[in-house]
């Protein structure tokens, strides 16, 4: 009985770090037979191939892994992260027995309360290093181009070093793990370990600028196109000063004239249509004005002039200051880009196309909701419905399916939707507080 609890706070450990690595919730349905399945392997095969018995497992959660996220990179490399989590805190509480309470590993072999005390003692050490090693990774810049150009390598070398420390307790085994042994083995381990975390900060460094290089390009890529947009602006105003100082030079001689009629005529076939025209168009660069966030201003200026020249009924709405939004700027950009060009995509299809955004501010949160009419049967909109906006799904579009994946990774943010006759809204709602600490709370 003593043995079923040592195998499953070791396979507990195994599944739970699994989710705090990929930092999103996998489900308590997934994590459960992932522990079901990983607890039954290693209870029936320990006793016949002793510490082998935990590559099996691997391939087991390497399987559920995948399973749900469909890709192979990942689903090998997470899987091998707390193994390797765990033998460095095994080897570390191992030495601080062996230093401080003067017990052999051959002693704790033969007090299996003791070992039983020290195993809760490394799990628990283990998921500590995951929470750190998530904290480090994301606090550094990790994100998906890491992955995307590193990942096989990082996988190449998480299996290396699963394959050297497995080589090491088996042959530690054989020479039966005396006290030597676990020193010699513990400075490998920590030496090779930290060599692999040096490797993974250094490439990590290198995407994070690249990173930052992109988002700056991107940044006045934008700040240019925003630039031509006011240029372009500040053209129709000149022209509408010369059309206005006509306008009234037309008006003065039917004045003076007296001649009632003709201004009569000429007021309704000019100036009305004109006036309607202005009256209809309620696109207001004024109304951003409370954006205090310049560069959110900028952008949210540039995609709405867009939408208006697209001939798209923009109607916008600050209303009070925003001098702060507790999410990442570039982030929050690339989420409007998403939502904005949506919006816009969709409503120039419609026979009366509309876009309008509201940003409201309250105690706890930003608001930034966007509306726009849709089809009344546009596949855009019912594939959102039906599958689900925040589905993973492979056949919902790219760009939402990204703006589902951003959204999830920010402690801050959240994503809903819905349709409301023939209209589209999506809203981001970006809390003063994480999702984390509200959950705590």
């Amino acid at each position: 009985m003593l043995f079923f609890f040592i195998v499953l706070i070791q396979m507990a450990m195994y599944c739970l770090s699994i989710p705090i690595l990929l930092k999103e919730r996998l489900g308590w349905k997934t994590i459960t037979v992932m522990l079901i399945g990983a607890q039954s392997i290693c209870y029936n095969l320990f006793p016949i191939m002793g510490a082998m018995s935990t590559l099996v497992v691997l391939v087991f959660l390497t399987g559920c892994m995948y399973a749900k996220t469909k890709k192979v990179l990942m689903s090998i490399t997470i899987p091998i992260i707390p193994v390797l989590f765990m033998v460095i805190s095994d080897y570390t509480i191992s030495l601080l027995t062996i230093h401080f309470l003067k017990l052999s590993n051959a002693d704790l072999q033969q007090k299996p309360l003791y070992l039983l005390i020290l195993l809760t003692g490394i799990s628990i050490l283990g998921i500590t290093f995951c929470y750190v090693g998530r904290y480090l990774f994301y606090k550094v810049g990790g994100n998906e181009l890491f992955f995307k150009r590193y990942g096989l390598l990082i996988t190449i070398m998480t299996v290396l070093t699963l394959a050297i420390f497995y080589i090491n307790i088996w042959l530690g085994k054989k020479q039966g793990f005396s006290d030597e042994i676990v020193r010699a083995n513990s400075i490998l381990f920590f030496f090779y370990f930290f060599i692999i975390i040096a490797v993974c900060a250094v490439l990590m460094r290198i995407v994070l600028k690249e990173t930052n290089l992109q988002n700056q390009q991107t940044q006045y890529n934008r700040l240019t196109v925003y630039t031509q947009d006011l240029e372009s602006l500040y053209v129709d105003m000149q022209k509408f000063r010369h059309d206005y100082v006509n306008i009234l030079l037309t008006m003065s001689e039917y004045i003076r004239s007296k001649d009632v009629d003709r201004l009569q005529v000429y007021f309704e076939q000019k100036i009305l249509p004109i006036s309607q025209s202005m009256q209809s168009s309620n696109f207001k660069l004024d109304a951003l004005h409370n954006v205090k966030v310049q560069e959110l201003k900028r952008h949210l200026s540039s995609k709405l002039i867009r939408a208006q020249a697209l001939n798209i009924d923009v109607v916008t709405e600050v209303s009070e200051p925003i001098v702060e939004v507790n999410m990442n700027s570039i982030v929050l950009i690339r989420c409007l880009d998403i939502m904005l060009d949506s919006a816009i995509e969709e409503a120039v299809l419609c026979a009366q196309p509309s876009v309008n955004l509201s940003i409201t501010k309250s105690e706890n949160s930003v608001d930034i909701t966007i509306t726009n009419s849709c089809q009344s049967k546009t596949p855009f909109v019912l594939e959102l419905l039906t599958r689900g906006f925040t589905s993973k799904g492979t056949d919902i579009s790219p760009a939402l399916k990204t703006l589902t994946e951003i959204v999830s990774t920010c402690d801050t943010a959240e994503l809903d939707t819905q349709l409301n006759e023939f209209h589209f809204t999506q809203q981001l709602k970006i809390n003063s507080f994480s999702k984390t600490a509200k959950k705590i709370g």
